[in-house]
């Protein structure tokens, strides 16, 4: 068998390498070591110039701060050394010491005059008990301001030198300062304010020299405070300080401010192009700035590290300080300060600029190596020409199998055709394997992600490393925002999160799991933070040796809202009552719509029935169903106090019955009353509203309920019995009827209220415990089933109350015989009708009607006017609208009443406030039947005729009265 050949492509690419190799290589690393150490040595004596230039001018700023530290020395010593026995200059500075007052008070003495203050400076005695300034002290002051006055005629940068006392109010210093310059400056009012702001300013300073307790004769107990704008003329300055001591006792401070001017025309004078320099002191606040405007216009006080370029700090600074310069990202920083010295040097330089100056000494080594780029550029032409761009394509046919395992082939020749294969080969068969396994995570994928309960999955720590699309919706979370989380922290409500870790704790030691494989109960926690009941099952599984618990969650939080929700609607039935009272308000609303919308309703239906037949009659009926839609809405309000039936369908009685049961079953046995129910296995369906009978049968219970609760605990047991049954067939054919009795053994209805117990608001409940409109609502629902509700009357020698409703099993009321038309209209003379309405064209509607009935009307626009007729003419009833002005329906009612007593009960009232307190005991007083508005035509025949015919005996004897 004949050797393997070596590749071609491969051969030529190691002879290209090899020539390279030999010809460039050598070259190309001497050159870069000689440019590297080149560029090395020119970079590290830029650095050294640098830091020869900062320890320079590092030297200048101490010998600028010298003067200032030994002119506090001076004074300090001259202190102390005069201390006990100062010279006496005589009386000339007492003279010239001036009393204060501020606000009516003594203020203490200063000088306030300034051509004194030339000589003597500026002296302040001011202590809070306004005793006089001692002698002693002035002696003290007039030595400390001769030196400090020749010692700022040779320093023109000592802005002022002051002597502030420890334990007393006082202090001395030159120049003169006005007072109220002084005050203002220390944000007080008075000198005497002072006394609290100098005493925490010595407690503050013993507290210092406690901390790090100097040698008496020691000048390094000195320190520079931070800067500041001076009080006298706004210059930035730097106060130097020394603490003068009477033996072991700390008796005032020495001060001097000195401005820093001067600091800033150095720094700009030393700036060199593209530097940026600074003048630090030793808390780092900056005193010149190349980049703030020129001495005298020195920008806000800050600290070096916010007015430093990116990526300088403040550890930098430190180490060019303790190590030399520093290079920190594109900047050289160098700093140099003195043993001594408050301010430190700070300079920072661009690399760049520093290249810029070494580069031209490069030049030469630059070319070689541009010559030497030509060559390899040569030879990477040679190289992409024989190897790189076959690899290429031979990289993006990778890519592409990678995309798409069908992915053409690239054409390369023979040498990488063998490269190409191979590849195509590997990835068919690694597609296959692929597919397989995503088959297989699929099918777990679809059992996890589309189960009906919760699935959370974490790990032996509580991590969550699993979390399905039921347990995003549950929790309101997402797989990406919960992933890796602790689930004590998202998942479980903070009082149960100690208990959970308790256990993963027990689990990782090792002990038995108690909770795995159990259905627990237990609550949960959303986003929002709120909590929900859950049922969980938890278990744990084994992966390549990680232990992971896994639990299927619940929410049963519905069901237990359900449970809540029932004894919520047990409360509501309390209010229902309570809500019904609202109906007499919107009453009066609709009452204000109801006239013009009567009038609209009957003229359309009056013009309908006129044009019968005529083209007309289509926009007529338009006109009139669009009336009556109104009338619909009018009623929409009213029926808010009146239940109606909005929908019948068959229904089983004893179920309501037990339902009620049911739901009061809480209520009457915590009341101590005992419910039984006596009901008619054979009681068959009926039509009916389910929830209108519903409540029905409620508000019988709950009337049952507080009548037996004023029953004494020493009687007989509280009992309410519920009856059902089928009354027999009554004559005639007509259909069978469902009765239902809610009988309970209470104190019974007194004799007194049984006629108006159905009356609308009528109650002998307490205030706040009813109404007065379940009964009378209660038998309107009823009625309108075509059943009746009636109180029975109680047994002999038996008490309690009993409430008997009855239901046709159609639903649907009886016709009621209409006798008005018995006898023929041929055989009847036509009734006088009196229609009383302020409203004309409501009063001429109802004529119209009237008359085309066979009636003979006369109309009358108030109350007043109707009277008037009334003694000149006979009528054989009244329709009148019940609120008018001046004389209403009321009165008009009480006035027929006393001239006609007979005619007073043949009246009947329109109004669109039936539904008001004021109205309903009205229409009750006086048993006169009222008809709502809006209303039709036909109803107001219909409720004409249902008014009883006049006797002839009754009205003459009204005539003879």
């Amino acid at each position: 068998m004949p050797a393997a050949q070596p590749d071609p492509v491969l051969r030529n690419l190691v002879a290209t390498r090899r020539l390279m190799a030999w010809f460039l290589a050598p070259v190309f690393v001497l050159l870069l070591i000689l440019s590297s150490l080149q560029y090395r040595q020119r970079m590290a004596e830029v650095e050294a110039q640098q830091q020869r230039l900062a320890e320079q001018h590092a030297q200048d700023l101490q010998l600028l701060a010298r003067p200032a530290m030994d002119h506090v020395q001076d004074l300090r010593r001259l202190m102390e050394e005069l201390w006990l026995q100062p010279p006496d200059p005589g009386p000339a500075l007492a003279a010239q010491l001036a009393p204060r007052e501020v606000g009516g008070r003594a203020d203490g003495w200063a000088i306030a005059d300034p051509a004194a203050g030339l000589r003597w400076g500026q002296v302040w005695w001011a202590e809070p008990d306004g005793r006089p300034f001692d002698p002693l002290w002035l002696r003290r002051a007039a030595a400390f301001v001769n030196q400090a006055r020749v010692a700022h005629a040779r320093a023109p940068g000592f802005e002022a030198t002051w002597f502030a006392a420890m334990d007393l109010n006082s202090s001395f210093g030159y120049p003169w300062i006005e007072p109220a310059t002084i005050l203002q400056s220390m944000g007080v009012a008075a000198l005497r304010e002072l006394a609290p702001l100098r005493a925490a300013a010595a407690a503050r300073t013993r507290a210092r020299l406690a901390a790090q307790p100097p040698a008496i004769e020691d000048a390094g107990a000195s320190h520079w405070g931070p800067p500041y704008r001076s009080q006298l003329a706004g210059h930035l300055v730097v106060s130097h300080m020394a603490p003068v001591r009477v033996g072991a006792q700390i008796v005032g401070e020495v001060s001097l401010d000195f401005r820093l001017d001067d600091l800033q025309a150095r720094l700009r004078a030393w700036a060199l192009p593209g530097e940026r320099d600074w003048i630090v002191d030793a808390a780092r606040q900056v005193l010149a700035d190349t980049e703030q405007g020129p001495p005298g216009e020195q920008q806000a006080l800050t600290g070096w590290a916010s007015r430093a370029p990116d990526g300088l700090a403040e550890p930098h600074l430190r180490a060019a300080l303790d190590q030399g310069p520093q290079s920190v990202g594109d900047w050289l920083l160098v700093a140099a300060t003195r043993p001594g010295s408050p301010w430190t040097y700070v300079s920072a330089v661009p690399r760049a600029e520093l290249r810029a100056r070494i580069l031209p000494s490069l030049l030469p080594n630059a070319a070689i190596a541009l010559a030497l780029l030509l060559g390899l550029v040569a030879a990477q032409w040679l190289l992409a020409r024989h190897f790189v761009q076959p690899a290429m394509q031979l990289l993006a046919y990778l890519r592409a199998l990678s995309a798409d395992h069908r992915a053409p082939a690239p054409r390369l020749g023979r040498r990488w055709q063998v490269w190409v294969d191979s590849l195509g080969a590997t990835f068919a068969h690694q597609f296959h394997l692929l597919q397989r396994e995503r088959g297989s995570e699929a099918r777990k994928s679809a059992i996890l992600d589309h189960a009906l309960e919760a699935m959370v999955s974490t790990d032996a720590a509580g991590h969550i490393v699993e979390f399905n699309p039921a347990a995003e919706q549950m929790f309101e979370r997402r797989l990406d925002e919960v992933r890796g989380a602790d689930v004590a922290e998202l998942l479980i409500p903070p009082r149960y999160r100690a208990r959970h870790r308790a256990g993963l704790e027990r689990l990782a030691a090792g002990a038995a799991p108690s909770l795995l494989g159990r259905r627990l109960e237990m609550h949960a926690l959303r986003r929002d933070g709120s909590e929900f009941a859950v049922e969980m099952v938890l278990w744990r599984s084994e992966l390549d040796g990680e232990t992971n618990y896994t639990a299927s969650l619940v929410d049963v939080s519905e069901r237990q809202q359900a449970r809540q929700q029932i004894e919520r609607q047990r409360e509501s039935l309390r209010q229902a009552e309570k809500l019904s009272a609202m109906g007499s308000l919107l009453a009066g609303v609709a009452h204000e719509l109801n006239n013009p919308l009567a009038i609209v309703m009957g003229r359309a239906g009056l013009l309908d029935d006129k044009l019968q037949g005529s083209p007309l009659q289509a926009d007529a009926q338009r006109i009139r169903e669009a009336a009556e839609r109104c009338g619909r809405i009018v009623r929409t309000f009213l029926n808010m106090a009146r239940a109606r039936a909005p929908q019948r369908a068959p229904v089983a009685l004893n179920d309501i019955v037990r339902a009620a049961a049911d739901m009061l079953a809480y209520t009457l046995r915590s009341h101590g009353i005992a419910l039984e129910l006596q009901l008619d296995p054979d009681l068959p369906p009926l039509m009916g509203d389910a929830d209108q009978l519903g409540q029905v049968l409620l508000n019988l219970l709950i009337n049952a309920q507080h009548a037996l609760a004023e029953k004494s605990a020493g009687e007989e047991p509280r009992r309410i019995v519920v009856a059902t049954g089928v009354e027999a067939r009554r004559p005639g054919g007509r259909e069978p009827r469902i009765w239902l009795r809610v009988q309970d053994n209470g104190p019974g209805v007194p004799a007194e209220v049984r006629d108006k117990l159905f009356e609308p608001f009528f109650t002998t409940k307490d205030e706040g415990l009813g109404t007065g409109l379940g009964l009378s609502v209660s038998r309107s629902l009823l009625r309108e089933h075509g059943g009746d509700l009636h109180l029975e009357g109680g047994e002999p020698g038996r008490r309690g109350a009993s409430f008997r409703l009855s239901l046709p099993i159609s639903g649907v009321p009886e016709p009621q015989a209409d006798d008005s038309d018995a006898q023929p209209a041929a055989e009847r003379a036509p009734l006088r009708l009196l229609v009383v309405d302020d409203e004309a064209e409501l009063a001429a509607l109802m004529r119209e009607a009237l008359e085309g009935a066979g009636y003979e009307v006369a109309t009358a626009e108030s109350g007043a006017v109707a009277l008037a007729l009334l003694l000149e003419a006979r009528f054989d009833a009244i329709i009148s609208d019940l609120r008018m002005p001046e004389v209403d329906g009321a009165e008009l009612w009480r006035a027929v009443q006393a001239l006609h007593p007979a005619l007073a009960r043949r009246m009947l009232f329109v109004t669109g406030d039936i539904l008001s307190p004021a109205a309903a005991e009205f229409l009750r007083d006086s048993g006169c039947p009222a008809l709502e508005k809006p209303f039709k035509p036909q109803d107001l025949l219909a409720a004409v005729r249902r008014l009883p015919l006049s006797a002839p005996e009754e009205d003459h004897h009204d005539a003879q009265r």
